[in-house]
């Protein structure tokens, strides 16, 4: 009599999706666990989606300040600046984690190359932009502030 071959995923972590259901439904872990799970099409585009952005907010994330190429405006026209962080970190804390601010940030990085080739042949209208993200910078200065007071209290 052959030996059951058990279907199990030790060669890779576990997801996020996987925790959830594990304190969903107990018993379906412990049935995909022994016989290998089947996800549909429409699963495995997603997870593959969600794979493909984590990389990219990893990539982002992790270059130690270093851009491949100037395609962020306020690198451009700030350099690596206090203004330069603060705007990363009201890019990272606040819009980051709600829907449409993903949606703003995935425009921004599609339009931001095509901006910042505009501003290098047109080194006069840096100042212009350089005082309009100075007003964003200093918003999103006191936004943070006032998120850590709240969070704080």
């Amino acid at each position: 009599m052959a030996a059951k071959k058990r279907v199990g995923r030790c060669s890779r972590g576990v997801s996020a999706s996987d925790l959830a259901q594990m304190g969903v439904c107990e018993r379906l872990v412990k049935f995909e666990h022994h016989c290998g799970s089947r996800r549909t099409s429409d699963q495995l585009q997603a997870m593959d989606r969600g794979r493909r952005a984590h990389e990219r907010f990893y990539m982002n994330r992790h270059d130690d300040g270093r851009l491949r190429g100037r395609c962020f405006v306020a690198t451009l026209v700030f350099g690596e600046t206090p203004e330069t962080r603060v705007l990363r970190r009201f890019r990272d804390q606040v819009m980051r984690p709600r829907p449409l601010g993903r949606r703003l940030i995935a425009l921004y990085y599609r339009s931001a190359p095509t901006v910042c080739g505009f501003l290098e042949r047109r080194p006069s209208l840096r100042p212009i932009v350089r005082w309009m993200l100075c007003g964003f910078a200093s918003f999103a200065a006191r936004w943070l502030e006032w998120q850590e007071h709240l969070h704080d209290q």
